[in-house]
């Protein structure tokens, strides 16, 4: 009657802060949905009553909740892709900051980095 939780993700700072990617899931049942993991993972869904289940988060990887029988699964959350380099900037692409003495592009849409 319960679904279970979501795994938790990862954590990293290649982005300049401690952030948590590709969460697990939560799973899907006929009354208690499970938890997503830390890192976007959504919630599971539930039949009885009847709650849907929740995506994972954009940009984050997380996985999707699973199906609650009479609800449907949803999809994942978008990736990330991010690139970081010690120094000044020496290309272009993403969205560019720095942090640390790093020069860090992020890539939440396609993208190319052209260095």
């Amino acid at each position: 009657n319960t679904g279970g939780a979501g795994g938790a993700g990862v954590s990293n700072s290649i982005s300049g802060a401690a952030l948590n990617y590709a969460g697990g899931g939560g799973g899907g049942s006929f009354s208690t949905g499970g938890a997503g993991g830390t890192g976007g993972g959504g919630t599971g869904g539930t039949s009885s009553p009847s709650v849907a289940s929740t995506a994972g988060t954009a940009n984050t990887g997380g996985g999707g909740g699973g199906s609650g029988n009479a609800t449907a699964g949803s999809n994942g959350g978008s990736g990330i892709v991010v690139i970081s380099y010690l120094g000044a900037q020496r290309g272009t692409g993403g969205t560019v900051t720095s942090s640390g003495g790093y020069t860090i592009h992020t890539f939440t849409t396609s993208g190319t980095y052209t260095a």
